[in-house]
């Protein structure tokens, strides 16, 4: 038996019958499908096994057994328990309970920090009066002016002598 988590609340449950146990037709009958075999009927694998994939409701244990060739009761020897039933016997069980515990949120990614190009800054920039070729040809102008004066701010000015005429 294979159980995993599926959506909304959900658990898949896949339920197989080993090809050792001889039998034709299989179906897995339980509290799910009110112990019906017309709801329950596996599918033969090419092993000459049986399987079926049954989406069930997470958070609950239900009660099931195999019916083999239309009279003989066969209980999962993989299943999660067994429980006494009014027939002498026992039933297997599949426990779902762990799979309706919450799942932990996924760590969440740094958002991508988006590199600038020369394309894609002025659209980021806003519109300007100023367009194409001569926008660019400013804008280095003013960031050549940026720096100067950072330059300038940081090293005390140079002061210049000049000679008076004659």
């Amino acid at each position: 038996m294979i159980k995993s988590r599926g959506a909304k609340g959900k658990a898949n449950v896949t339920f197989t019958i080993d090809p050792q146990a001889g039998a034709q037709t299989a179906a897995v009958c339980g509290e799910w499908n009110d112990w019906s075999a017309d709801a329950g009927v596996m599918h033969r694998n090419a092993d000459g096994g049986f399987s079926l994939t049954v989406d069930l409701d997470a958070g609950r244990a239900y009660r099931f057994r195999y019916l083999l060739d239309d009279h003989r009761w066969d209980n999962d020897w993989a299943a999660d328990a067994y429980q006494p039933n009014g027939f002498g016997g026992d039933d297997s069980v599949v426990d779902l309970t762990a799979l309706a515990e919450a799942v932990p949120p996924a760590a969440k990614k740094a958002p991508t920090k988006k590199v600038p190009t020369k394309k894609n800054a002025a659209k980021e920039e806003g519109p300007k009066k100023e367009s194409g070729k001569n926008t660019a040809a400013k804008k280095d102008s003013e960031e050549g002016s940026d720096q100067i004066a950072s330059k300038a701010a940081a090293s005390p000015p140079k002061l210049s002598r000049t000679k008076k005429g004659k």
